[in-house]
């Protein structure tokens, strides 16, 4: 194919704008935790506790200098398995300090997850909180994996985190310094929506690049409810520290006590997940909450209906509110609108189905995955990348289906971008369902699902037919007080609206809640088999 046709259409995003630490992420975070000691770090947003990057400071270089003196060494894999608090942070931080390989976990993740992520990393320490241990113990057990384990509270038979914020020889304290800006610093996992999640390495060069990209995001405190295991509360944790921000630390999403947050902290930005947009949506807004501090809210982790995008604008006027496009082999958002930039913000608010315009620093081309050919605006392929912010690749796997032969790399899902270069994301391919040989997105008719004025929420799975691929099926949970709806209503209310091939020929199953990954993503896979196994 000719190469300048394929030139025509790749989408080069802007110049970051900013000069990168050479020396890596510890030395980065040890010289701006030191210049803005007096600012707030971190506030428990239960309690109220503040926490000040200096005395946050001192608690990871005490961190570091004891992982020194228990034997942890460069390139050496920590992990921590925590619901968040105040020193959730440290052992990340400490880790970079002594360029150690942060690798999280979530205790809200299955055993069986744990046992095959710790099989992987094969880690050399575990921070544990108290909840979480017998999780761990089991975990370790059964994937034979030796380490220490210290323990966020008191414990007879573990080391105590105490013990490691002790030290007081920080005078003389200097921090790892790395010898390539694309060494690993950090081992992420993909989110297990579509099958069994894998290391992710990231780089120390895509990893400081996207805190700064994220710096005119956060504004004064930041609001986010995932743990460390996922790329957007580790992003969030390094810009804030790279511009001296707050973040708001919290436990696992609560609907009733999201407003009390936002009203009592004076929370400028916020992180949700589609299905914590909807719980809100749900709830509403309680009368005399004040809003008028907060600047934006993101959406990420999954499609978000254009309609529950116009009611959440509506519940929070002055607020830019947006679905972002972030992926964890990216080191976190690669699609976004930039909202100091008053033509983009117009965007933003006349197409409330795209998720921006390409993040800086970045590269984007759309392939037809059957031919490879690239294709150009309003035509719809895989959306492939390229960039300093691009992963490594996977941990201890191979990494080489990731990538096509001429080095972008795969994002497996299917989007496109139009006139304004504005990019649309359809679906992921492994979800893409294939009737009588026609590719059919799934979302394309859980979006016409969700226009039904008695739908809360819709996912459409593909049911095996042997005579035609994959029969659409819609899986709904209905809106209080709607039990009046029929399977045949809503399979005769997407005949109405969209083309014959995308009925649901496969018919309609009813929930009540829809299982969920800990980032609150719909796990599809797994709900499938429940359908599958006539559990549902």
């Amino acid at each position: 194919m000719n190469s300048n046709y394929e030139e025509e259409f790749v989408i080069k995003g802007p110049k970051g704008g900013y000069v990168l630490e050479p020396k890596g992420m510890g030395y980065a975070f040890f010289q701006n935790m030191s210049r803005n000691s007096n600012l707030v770090a971190q506030v428990d947003g239960v309690s109220g506790v503040k926490d000040t990057y200096g005395n946050l400071l001192e608690r990871c270089i005490s961190t570091a200098l004891r992982m020194r003196q228990i034997g942890i060494k460069p390139k050496d894999v920590i992990t921590m398995c925590s619901l968040n608090h105040l020193n959730s942070c440290v052992p990340v931080i400490a880790a970079l300090f002594v360029g150690a390989v942060p690798a999280c976990l979530d205790p809200l993740l299955s055993l069986i997850d744990i046992v095959h992520l710790l099989k992987q990393v094969t880690p050399k320490l575990v921070f544990v909180d108290q909840k979480s241990i017998e999780l761990i113990e089991n975990a370790l057990g059964q994937a034979e994996v030796e380490t220490n384990i210290v323990m966020f509270g008191e414990s007879e038979k573990y080391m105590e985190f105490r013990e490691f914020v002790t030290e007081n020889q920080n005078g003389d304290f200097l921090p790892y310094e790395i010898g390539d800006n694309r060494e690993t610093a950090f081992i992420m996992f993909s989110s297990g929506t579509t099958g069994k999640p894998k290391g992710i390495c990231l780089s120390h060069r895509g990893l400081l690049g996207q805190g700064n990209n994220l710096i005119g995001l956060l504004f004064e405190t930041t609001l986010i409810y995932a743990s460390y295991y996922w790329i957007s509360s580790v992003s969030i944790l390094f810009a804030a520290v790279q511009s001296g921000s707050c973040r708001v630390i919290v436990p696992p999403f609560v609907p009733r006590t999201f407003w009390k947050l936002v009203d009592r902290f004076s929370v400028t930005c916020i992180f949700l997940a589609p299905t914590q947009t909807i719980a809100i949506l749900k709830n509403g807004r309680p009368k005399d909450t004040n809003t008028a501090h907060l600047h934006g809210i993101l959406i990420g982790g999954g499609s978000l209906s254009a309609q529950n995008l116009k009611e959440l604008r509506e519940l929070f006027p002055g607020t830019y509110s947006s679905i972002t496009f972030g992926q964890t082999e990216c080191s976190g958002l690669s699609l976004d609108f930039n909202r100091s930039d008053p033509k983009e913000v117009a965007l933003m608010l006349t197409k409330p189905g795209s998720s921006g315009l390409l993040c800086p620093d970045f590269s984007c081309k759309i392939v037809d995955p059957d031919s490879g050919k690239v294709l150009g605006p309003n035509q719809k392929g895989e959306i492939c990348f390229k960039g300093d912010c691009v992963m490594n690749g996977y941990y201890n796997l191979d990494s080489s289906e990731a990538w096509y032969a001429d080095g972008w790399m795969r994002s497996g899902d299917i989007g496109y971008y139009d006139e304004d270069r504005c990019f649309y994301v359809v679906d992921r391919i492994k979800e893409m369902l294939k009737f009588n040989s026609y590719h059919i997105a799934p979302s394309f008719i859980e979006n016409t699902l969700m226009t039904h004025s008695k739908i809360r929420m819709a996912v459409v799975i593909g049911i095996p037919s042997d005579e035609h691929g994959d029969l659409p099926l819609g899986v709904v949970c209905l809106k209080d007080g709607s039990e009046d709806v029929t399977e045949e209503d809503i399979v005769k209310y997407v005949e109405e609206r969209i083309d014959d091939r995308y009925r649901l020929r496969g018919g309609v199953k009813f929930v009540n809640t829809f299982p969920l990954t800990v980032s609150g993503k719909i796990r599809k896979n797994y709900l499938k088999q429940l359908v599958l196994s006539e559990q549902i």
